[in-house]
């Protein structure tokens, strides 16, 4: 979140010598305040739901990973990121607000830009995770290779993760760029095959159609499901919105108090959207459902 504040530096904001040297980026929307608030009261609200979702979500996983033989590796790094950018949310904000601290900024930059670029690369592995659950099942129980697989793509994308993330404390401006479509279209085609063939290997293993669907592919259905909520809610409009913000008819200023903090929004709303529709998916929200219904009698 510091990083895409400060990534707007790099959009050729025409800042006089006082608030450059002053540091205080609220200050650059003195005159458009609403949005910058916005932006501060979703990420509090993000940080008081996500942090603990994010914490039973890891926690949840590690439970069952204790009880089966296979691997939840991809879910185990998506939720280790999430808890740590949950983790830093109220950090940024008060930099951000109130003390205006470069080197702080510069360390929740790197975590920012960790779960900016990590999330979606491990939402299309956990997807590829399914689609070889559901299609090849026999493969997916016995292959000890598969588990190796699996933990080899987790470290060679939290590398690469993490030297992208150094890369973009030198170039923070494409933050706010379509430097993410491509990510996002990588994303997008993942998920959009995977949900595809997960769909036709049910159906044929079920042609009488009776849809008692086994528990595993069921649950691949509703994390394939998931994935496409948080891709198509939360992923595609801050791209559409960085990407074609210069046709708006803004000022640089306007752009950045007015429409940036919008796509600022949709960005941390990720760490609290999937947690609990994970949550929801294995039914540790139960409780709270039925509290409501409850409460609506």
């Amino acid at each position: 979140m510091a990083a895409e504040v400060r990534s707007s530096k790099g959009n050729s904001f025409i800042l006089n010598s006082t608030q450059e040297t002053d540091f205080s980026y609220y200050n650059w929307c003195a005159a458009y305040p609403t949005a910058p608030a916005i932006w501060t009261a979703v990420s509090l609200i993000c940080f008081l739901l996500g942090f603990p979702a994010s914490l039973l979500v890891l926690h949840e996983i590690l439970q069952r990973q204790r009880q089966r033989s296979s691997s939840d590796v991809f879910m185990v790094a998506l939720s280790v990121l999430d808890l740590i950018f949950t983790a830093q949310i109220p950090i940024s904000v008060c930099n951000f607000m109130l003390w205006h601290i470069e080197d702080l900024e510069v360390f929740t930059d790197f975590l920012y830009s960790l779960n900016l670029l990590g999330r979606p690369l491990f939402m299309a592995c956990i997807c590829w995770d399914c689609y070889v659950a559901v299609v090849y099942p026999i493969v997916y129980k016995t292959s000890q290779t598969l588990v190796v697989v699996k933990k080899a793509i987790t470290v060679v994308i939290l590398l690469a993760v993490g030297v992208c993330a150094s890369a973009l404390r030198v170039t923070t401006w494409l933050i706010t760029t379509a430097f993410t479509v491509f990510l996002l279209t990588v994303v997008l085609a993942v998920i959009a095959f995977c949900d595809f063939s997960i769909i036709q290997a049910l159906k044929k293993t079920d042609p009488s159609e009776n849809y008692n669907i086994h528990p595993r592919k069921k649950q691949a259905l509703h994390t394939i499901s998931n994935s496409l909520i948080m891709t198509f809610v939360v992923y595609l409009p801050p791209v559409v919105i960085f990407s074609f913000r210069k046709l708006f008819p803004l000022t640089e200023t306007e752009l950045y108090c007015r429409l940036d903090f919008l796509g600022f929004c949709f960005n941390t709303a990720r760490c609290v959207i999937m947690p609990l529709l994970h949550l929801g998916t294995v039914g540790k929200l139960d409780i709270l459902k039925n509290f409501w219904k409850k409460r609506s009698v």
